[in-house]
């Protein structure tokens, strides 16, 4: 898996109602233990936000990331692939901010999410290219979880 990524973006709003640390735990739970750079700003509304922010490109930081995903939600990234990846090379995924702050990186929908952007290395760089190295990690992620399932059972 390494060497297949160029980074990982991630991005969370923080409203006045949050709290600014469980957000911040949030992230941490998605990227790890890294710095967060925070924005205070406002809203469309005049409320204050908060724009919280993490970057990371270790060679190790996206497989971690996709690690921490369940099965259910990295078959779901390669169901909807042409959906999630754009003509930059860029998989774009959602994560449930209140499940990150449980521990838990799930998929969401919604607007309340962490936004998540992997800068996939693909030469020469198409979105089919990137398409294809992010499903030959996912399929690679999936084996592995169920090599470890019938070596537990």
């Amino acid at each position: 898996m390494k060497g297949r990524f160029r980074g990982l973006h991630a991005r969370a709003f923080v409203h006045a109602t949050e709290d600014l640390d469980k957000v911040k735990m949030a992230m941490a739970n998605v990227v790890g233990p890294v710095e967060l750079t925070a924005l205070v700003t406002e809203g469309v509304h005049g409320n204050p936000l908060t724009v919280l922010e993490a970057n990371v490109s270790g060679p190790d930081d996206v497989p971690r990331f996709f690690s921490k995903l369940d099965r259910e939600d990295l078959q779901t990234i390669l169901r909807t692939l042409d959906k999630r990846v754009d003509e930059g090379c860029n998989l774009f995924v959602k994560i449930d901010k209140q499940s990150a702050f449980l521990g838990q990186v799930r998929l969401d929908r919604g607007d309340d999410v962490i936004s998540v952007r992997i800068r996939v290395a693909a030469f020469p760089a198409r979105r089919e290219l990137a398409q294809k190295v992010v499903s030959e990690i996912v399929e690679q992620e999936l084996t592995l979880r169920n090599k470890q399932a019938e070596a537990g059972a």
